[in-house]
């Protein structure tokens, strides 16, 4: 009985680790967004990951600092623009897919539209 309680023990606190470990999206990402109206606009992100914090910068010509993070396999992040003299903050969720290779989600200008994105992670 004494083994089985060890054993079990050992089984939870590997279960409970392995839970809250979270995936690893490091690494350069291309990124299309879809908008109404069939509008795509494309850009690059480079993220760090420490732990469930997420760092790094996207954009297209110009470059944004983002911060976000990472919890199991749904990844969020936000950052700041400024275009032609408008600023404006865009929101990012989705998940990650089970190769760790595409991220699929929703994305927002706050106060403005609303539309979904996919990234592909570069090679």
């Amino acid at each position: 009985m004494k083994i089985l309680l060890t054993l079990l023990a050992a089984g939870l606190v590997s279960t409970a680790a392995f839970a809250l470990s979270s995936a690893d999206v490091t690494g350069t990402w291309d990124l299309e967004m879809r908008w109404s109206g069939d509008v795509r606009s494309t850009g690059t992100c480079t993220f760090r990951q420490e732990g469930q914090k997420l760092m790094g910068t996207c954009g297209g010509a110009a470059r944004f600092p983002i911060e976000g993070e990472v919890r199991d396999d749904s990844v969020s992040w936000q950052f700041d623009v400024e275009q032609d003299g408008a600023k404006g903050r865009m929101e990012f969720a989705g998940d990650l897919d089970v190769q760790g290779t595409t991220i699929e989600g929703v994305c927002s200008i706050v106060g403005g539209q609303d539309g979904s994105f996919t990234m592909k992670k570069q090679s």
